[in-house]
């Protein structure tokens, strides 16, 4: 898997200018591509070049919308896939290789229905990424509370979002949570083992723990800790299975609070280091 600096995720305002020699430094190997790359040439290309004077990779490419979101119209909908193919050039450009989205738990629409409408979407946004090179992942949400967020429950387990990326076609793979994983099932051993069997599929790993004194069905969806802080989940054994010479996915962390707003308040060096020591802690170096 390859290390990667997602920024939004541990909320970390740095630009990547400053941010890329202290990964290379402490032997991080991508950093997520922010937003305004693509509103910028000038920027794009100044930044590029610092990232490739570091020798990093990209991280994941930013999407234009929540596009499984049930109150995204069809005509939003279509003019976000406009603005995803305008990024998916310049990112193939830039060597940006991975993306994906979430798929919410739950929806305004009946089950059945609400599935092929899913299918229909994922089609098109998962097809017009791999037309630049662009591999794509549909990530479950597993918290109980996101399941009555709308009037009908909808998928929130891997074999959810796998029915939906199989029945649009198979482009599309899995952004594997490890937080999520444990919230939706208690952290089911036949998911770890199926993901294991299936690299190819995996196109992102979010790595962070549970928050202790809560069952699983208890747990919330924005507060959680950073990967092996409680112990709860055992991240270092997902690492371990998924960590494979031929596995091409981006490995990151996710912990939402408390740990971003410490993060936001380091220094680039101090972000940097911290979330290398946390990718340290995680492959038990």
């Amino acid at each position: 898997m390859i290390k990667s600096l997602e920024t939004s995720m541990l909320g970390i305002a740095h630009d990547p200018r400053d941010l890329a020699p202290y990964c290379k430094k402490y032997g991080i190997e991508a950093i997520g591509a922010p937003a305004a790359l693509f509103s910028d040439e000038k920027l794009a290309a100044e930044t590029a070049a610092v990232m490739q004077e570091n020798g990093l990779k990209w991280g994941l490419l930013p999407m234009p919308a929540d596009f499984y979101f049930w109150d995204l119209s069809d005509e939003a909908f279509d003019a976000a896939i406009v603005e995803l193919e305008r990024r998916a050039v310049i990112g193939e450009k830039l060597g940006i290789r991975h993306a994906y989205n979430h798929v919410w738990s739950s929806g305004t629409r009946p089950f059945d229905e609400n599935f092929e409408w899913h299918v229909k979407r994922v089609r098109k946004v998962a097809h017009t990424l791999a037309e630049h090179g662009i591999h794509y992942g549909l990530e479950f949400l597993g918290p109980h509370e996101l399941r009555t967020f709308a009037p009908h429950p909808f998928v929130h387990s891997l074999s959810g979002v796998l029915a939906i990326a199989d029945a649009a076609g198979g482009e599309a793979g899995i952004a594997f949570d490890a937080y999520h994983w444990f919230c939706s099932n208690n952290a089911d051993a036949g998911d770890m083992l199926w993901m294991q069997t299936h690299l190819d599929r995996l196109v992102a790993f979010h790595m962070n723990d549970a928050v202790p004194g809560l069952p699983y069905s208890e747990q919330k969806d924005m507060v959680r800790r950073l990967p092996m802080d409680s112990g709860i989940i055992n991240t270092r054994e997902l690492f371990a299975c998924f960590n494979k010479p031929e596995n091409t996915a981006l490995c990151m962390i996710e912990p939402f609070q408390p740990a971003c707003s410490h993060f936001g308040t380091l220094s680039p060096e101090e972000a940097v280091r911290e979330a290398a020591e946390v990718f340290a802690r995680v492959e038990n170096k």
